[in-house]
């Protein structure tokens, strides 16, 4: 078990601490929550960035990455939309989209292609594989979850003036449903393009 493995999985105590926290009554949970979701963020960014410069990049790793990727943003989505934050079917679709993107990809990587090597549109590598809405679609999903733990910190003080409240609720929803949209535009071109390699294998 290398460190940058270490890494990535002492991402999940820090995920649970922060869903205990969101649970906790008062004022100061939800804005000690509010600090460390970014720390879960950084740690995400730090683990491939050590692998990388120690050499120490492996297959378990990879997979290691994305399952615990998988169970933050799931769990976090289930957390909000059961504290009311959020609608449910907004984790239903989240988790629905990981299960079907997921079995696509470990199908083709069954018949020897890669996660993004899959992809044979120019919409779809665009989409799926290009840098850009890799990290675009991470940020907006870190920002959205920032934004839902903001809002639970504000509503905790009893003096938050209601118009800074509103507006924040609505920024809130923006990002929420900004990530909603690149979940599905994401998630679409990977099954479009499945179907040139399921021609192929039948």
């Amino acid at each position: 078990m290398s460190i940058p493995n270490i890494i990535t999985l002492s991402r999940l105590p820090l995920l649970f601490g922060l869903v205990v926290l969101l649970y906790l009554p008062g004022a100061w949970p939800p804005w000690v929550a509010l600090g460390l979701l970014p720390v879960l963020y950084l740690m995400d960014w730090f683990d491939g960035y050590l692998a990388r410069q120690i050499d120490q990049v492996t297959e378990l790793g990879g997979v290691l990455d994305i399952a615990i990727d998988r169970v933050v943003e799931n769990v976090l989505w289930i957390v909000f939309a059961h504290l009311g934050q959020i609608p449910l079917w907004i984790p239903l679709l989240f988790i629905t989209r990981s299960f079907v993107v997921d079995s696509l990809r470990g199908f083709a990587l069954a018949k020897g292609k890669s996660a993004f090597g899959m992809m044979h549109s120019r919409l779809g590598r665009f989409l799926v594989a290009g840098r850009f809405m890799r990290g675009l679609y991470g940020g907006a999903k870190a920002v959205a979850f920032c934004a839902v733990v903001l809002n639970m910190a504000l509503a905790a003080l009893a003096d938050t003036p209601a118009s800074l409240t509103a507006f924040f609720a609505r920024a809130e929803m923006v990002l929420v449903y900004l990530s909603v949209l690149l979940c599905i535009l994401r998630g679409l071109p990977v099954i479009f393009d499945i179907r040139a390699l399921l021609e192929q294998t039948s």
